[in-house]
């Protein structure tokens, strides 16, 4: 037999039935159909057991779905011992934050260039319901001078007073540092519009002290003979319209921290330690609306700035290498304090833990979690989840989508606004 039928032989015996499969021998031939009206009944010979019925073949499990590693996973997370029946479904969307991927290639440009082709559309269909619909909108390439139409595009602040590597660069050589301040903003600031072909500046009824970088915006006006774009008026993305929540069957409250800023020398301790206390022994406080608040407290969150931003290891830099290679980092010590408080918290609660400016992650959004051996207590209950910063989560019917305050900061040293409210 040639190879060719072997194969098809073993193929073909691979799709038999299990109970063809059973044996190698010759199929025997079909017996001659008997009429129905007489069976003859099968006797029992004496000394010869009848073979069992054969048994069905094994149903194969069912095979488990395939979850995708970028679908969030959902986690019942019980509250905290108080109310132990009480459960609360919580479900972390921030996996789109974890970077897998290290290319440094993607740069600034190329975020702004993502950002403006993503919102183009939404803030063209904004400009349509919110600016003059008979103004045509077009591309810069396409400008004519002293003729109305819409552009859109993302703002850029040129700013003389934000600081900049070349001007730290500049420091270390001995030059003169720029003084702090707590505001970037200088009169000759300009802002500019750019898009995928061109970029123009902005003038007229715009109050550049209110922009940052970064806004995707649609602006009317027409260019001057300067080469500058003359706003009459703009608009921005419509936002979006809230899902409407079901009232709650029981009050729940979720505790939000921030700006611990621990070192040797901080004095939050004793403050830290008397949260600690309220939430694992409610029972001592007087306040009876402060009690339920803290009895019903189902999740704690730690919106990053664990530590204090020290200059202790710059200072040793200089040094001799036998003068501080005993000495410990304070925020060493700091960081085994308030994992004991950690530890203590998840005890009665879940405790979601964000990186923050100062805290040991990467400098630039999204920051990725805090190693779990950051926390070597803590750590080992189900209960502590360190995350990135920003943070994403559904709890229950409610989406909270935060961060740990960097991109309010940036906001208030680059503009005149002056409440974080309004920011």
């Amino acid at each position: 037999m040639s190879k060719s039928n072997k194969n098809q032989k073993s193929i073909t015996s691979f799709f038999k039935t299990p109970a063809q499969a059973t044996t190698n021998e010759p199929a025997a031939p079909k017996p001659k159909p008997t009429p129905p009206a007489h069976i003859p009944e099968i006797k029992k010979e004496p000394g010869i057991s009848r073979l069992p019925p054969p048994s069905p073949p094994a149903s194969e499990p069912a095979a488990k779905p395939a979850v995708s590693p970028k679908k969030p996973a959902v986690i019942v997370c019980p509250t905290i011992a108080k109310n132990p029946n009480h459960e609360t479904e919580w479900i972390n969307l921030s996996d789109r934050f974890i970077l897998t991927n290290r290319n440094f290639d993607v740069q600034y440009a190329h975020l702004y260039a993502e950002r403006l082709g993503a919102m183009r559309k939404m803030v063209a269909k904004a400009a349509e319901n919110h600016l003059d619909s008979k103004v045509p909108i077009k591309k810069m390439n396409d400008l004519v001078s002293n003729v109305e139409c819409i552009l859109i595009g993302i703002l850029f602040k040129q700013m003389v007073l934000k600081p900049s590597i070349v001007k730290q660069i500049a420091t270390e050589n001995g030059f003169n540092l720029q003084p702090p301040r707590t505001r970037y903003v200088d009169p000759t600031d300009k802002l500019i519009l750019e898009e995928e072909s061109q970029r123009i500046e902005l003038n007229g009824n715009i109050d550049i002290n209110q922009f940052v970088t970064g806004i995707v915006i649609a602006v009317h006006g027409y260019e001057d003979d300067r080469g500058v774009f003359i706003v009459k008026d703009y608009c921005f993305k419509d936002l979006s319209i809230p899902k409407t929540l079901s009232p709650p069957k029981e009050d729940k409250y979720i505790l939000f921290a921030s700006g611990f800023l621990l070192s040797e020398s901080s004095v939050i301790f004793n403050q830290l330690e008397c949260l600690v206390n309220s939430l694992t022994q409610p029972t001592n406080i007087q306040s009876e609306q402060l009690k339920t608040i803290l009895a019903n407290t189902i999740r704690f969150i730690v919106a990053g700035n664990l530590i204090e931003s020290s200059n202790r290891l710059k200072d040793t830099t200089n040094q001799a290498k036998y003068l501080t290679r005993k000495m410990t980092a304070s925020s060493v010590e700091a960081m085994h304090s308030i994992d004991e408080l950690f530890d203590k918290i998840a005890a009665i609660t879940d405790i979601d833990i964000m990186p923050g400016v100062n805290d040991p992650s990467c400098h630039m959004l999204p920051q990725q979690p805090l190693h779990p051996c950051m926390f070597p207590s803590s750590s080992k209950r189900k209960t502590t989840h360190c995350l990135t910063n920003p943070y994403d989560f559904q709890i229950g019917d409610m989406r909270l989508l935060g961060t740990s305050g960097q991109n309010l900061d940036d906001i208030d040293l680059q503009s005149t606004i002056e409440s974080r409210v309004q920011i």
